[in-house]
């Protein structure tokens, strides 16, 4: 999708449902069974954010939220909150009560106005960094601008937990999304060339530069890292589809995972043995959570038979997975 189209887009459908600046109370859903997993994973349904846990998932944080991550201790969790023309990073303890904002993207212009566009203003895809002294995320430096709006690229920007940012990247002719960071400071961002249709590659940001990752096919994006850092996963555009495949983070040769047609959004499991993902089964009518074991040989990486765990959850996919120690 095209910067002009993302924005415009975008805007028009949150100021179609237009919801408070933070999560509203709201009677509690029915919890949902599936069977079981190991720890603590987070996922987005309906709104808000749901935790999966043994053989039981939940809301944890009601809407408006989406797009949440824990830190690498599991113990707080940064997540989106999104409304008509804006959207802000939250972080919440692990039970899901909120800590701190780290945004305060608010346009002063009424909601369904065209000045609303003009001010809008994003924060999306937020990760941690390794040690969790901060987070990264796709952020725009200034509002749209033109007549109609036009591109307001989004860069990558690192944020304390005082909510001060510092730019990391900036692409005049890109939008740059969901971003992972190596060990080694270097990082694996989506990017996606401002007129394009959905064109993302994965590019690699070593010492301030932008280059493609070596091997990795495109289109591509939902980039997920090994809790060693050796290996990446992310889904590929294949006939109008997607499916997973595995990199050596830093390059290679790409080794195909998956043959679902619409698996995307993988994680990995906090110790490196599992790996899930989303996908709709044959039949369905939204993304189901897939779990498989995964190993490492002369190949590469490898994944077991996935296993389909939820039925009829309908999770947003484009929100992610994330995974943590129970």
């Amino acid at each position: 999708m095209s910067g002009y189209r993302f924005l415009i887009v975008l805007t028009l459908l949150l100021t179609a449902c237009v919801a408070p600046s933070t999560p509203a109370p709201s009677p509690t859903p029915a919890t949902l069974r599936g069977e079981e997993v190991n720890g603590r994973l987070l996922f987005s349904r309906s709104g808000g954010i749901w935790l999966w846990e043994g053989r039981t998932a939940r809301q944890l944080i009601a809407p408006p939220a989406s797009q949440a991550a824990f830190d690498p201790d599991g113990e707080r969790i940064v997540f989106v909150i999104a409304r008509a023309g804006a959207s802000d990073l939250v972080v919440a303890d692990r039970a899901g009560a909120i800590v701190t904002r780290l945004t305060r993207n608010d346009p002063p212009a009424p909601p369904g106005s065209l000045e609303r566009v003009y001010a809008a203003m994003w924060a999306l895809y937020p990760t941690w960094l390794p040690d969790g002294s901060g987070i990264l995320a796709a952020a725009q430096a200034a509002p749209p601008t033109g007549d109609p709006p036009a591109d307001a690229p989004l860069a990558i920007f690192r944020y304390d937990l005082a909510g001060q940012r510092q730019p990391i990247f900036a692409d005049p002719n890109a939008h740059l999304g969901r971003a992972v960071a190596l060990p080694n400071g270097n990082l694996i961002v989506t990017r996606t060339p401002l007129g394009s249709e959905g064109q993302q590659q994965l590019y690699q940001i070593v010492d301030g530069r932008a280059t493609p990752l070596p091997g990795a096919p495109a289109p591509a994006y939902d980039p997920t890292l090994s809790p060693d850092g050796r290996w990446l996963v992310f889904a590929v555009t294949i006939n109008g589809g997607s499916d997973l495949y595995a990199l050596p983070s830093d390059g290679g040769s790409a080794t195909r995972l998956t043959d679902f047609g619409t698996a995307r959004s993988p994680v990995f499991s906090p110790d490196g043995s599992m790996l899930a993902f989303l996908a709709i089964p044959p039949g369905g009518h939204g993304f189901d959570l897939y779990l498989t074991e995964v190993t490492v040989a002369n190949e590469g990486l490898q994944i077991g038979t996935p296993r389909r765990i939820s039925t009829d959850f309908a999770i947003n996919a484009d929100a992610g997975l994330s995974w943590a120690k129970p």
